[in-house]
């Protein structure tokens, strides 16, 4: 188990509430994604998209057995890459192909942890009702629903930005001006959507 300290960024200063307490287990097992790189890559996270996650794990074997709260069906097991347990508040990887696959479907998971856990409903209507009805897909992928496309969108804006605005501008600015920005006003229990 690796300890993590996170950096604090400016959004930090306004918007981190509490500690962060994150276990990072099982990425010792795998050869493909470093201690290092995963580090990396949340230490550039508002806190506040950390705050209350408990873990993220590596657990290759799990999806194989009866440990996931998610029903996926056999025939799609084998592309199941990582999943956001809600009531353990913990991220799962179980398939590490790559690096930039690998740190992508991190980041993708998180953003499922802020979508569901972190944003407040009026943020999250927004994002439903006028981002991803009347808006392109950001992928593939995050055609199938809008926190699927949020997530892909919240992946997308830490791993190549400029792609995303080129993509669909409007998400771009969104997860600029309401997800990164820390401002209270998006957050849960801290105002609504549009005020300030």
């Amino acid at each position: 188990m690796q300890k993590f300290t996170k950096s604090i960024t400016a959004a930090d200063q306004v918007a981190l509430r509490g500690k962060i307490r994150l276990r990072i287990t099982g990425f010792h097992q795998q050869q493909v994604v470093t201690m290092e790189d995963i580090l990396r890559t949340i230490d550039v996270l508002p806190g506040f998209h950390l705050e209350g996650l408990q873990e993220i794990a590596f657990e290759p074997w799990s999806l194989s057995g009866a440990v996931t709260d998610t029903f996926v069906p056999p025939g799609l097991r084998s592309r199941v890459r990582g999943e956001f347990i809600q009531r353990q508040r913990r991220i799962v990887i179980y398939a590490v192909d790559n690096r930039e696959l690998a740190l992508h479907v991190l980041l993708h998971e998180i953003g499922h942890y802020v979508f569901f856990l972190t944003l407040n409903s009026r943020v999250k209507k927004h994002w439903v009702t006028e981002l991803y009805l009347r808006l392109p897909a950001t992928t593939d992928y995050g055609g199938r629903n809008a926190s699927e496309d949020f997530s892909e969108a919240y992946a997308l804006y830490q791993t190549d930005p400029a792609q995303l605005k080129l993509r669909v501008p409007q998400k771009h600015d969104f997860m600029r001006d309401w997800v990164f920005s820390g401002r209270p006003e998006a957050m849960k229990e801290r105002g609504t959507f549009g005020a300030g």
